[in-house]
């Protein structure tokens, strides 16, 4: 399916916050890969598109901790996104 470049930005926004908001964590696996914070954007972005175009903050958020858990970026304990703020892509998390 093609997506909108619009869309398209609106993910990479999204899949940019959650990855900076992830490597924040001392013990993430993305602080040091700079191809593993790509591999994680991408995931991300997959799943984001594949619900866009959507308001849904939760929505939203289930899509991106989706993309981080198909790389098994979080564990149980880890990082998590609660919420996503559909018009400007900023993101909201807790630990797990």
């Amino acid at each position: 399916m093609m997506h909108s470049p619009d869309l398209e930005r609106v993910a990479h926004v999204i899949a940019d916050n959650v990855v900076s908001a992830v490597i924040r964590d001392p013990q993430s696996p993305l602080r040091d890969t700079p191809s593993a914070r790509e591999a994680a954007a991408t995931a991300i972005m997959v799943e984001v598109l594949r619900i866009l175009p959507t308001e849904d903050s939760d929505r939203l958020a289930q899509a991106c901790n989706r993309g981080l858990g198909e790389l098994m970026i979080t564990e149980a304990s880890g990082p998590v996104v609660t919420a996503v703020n559909p018009g400007d892509g900023s993101v909201t998390m807790r630990q797990g």
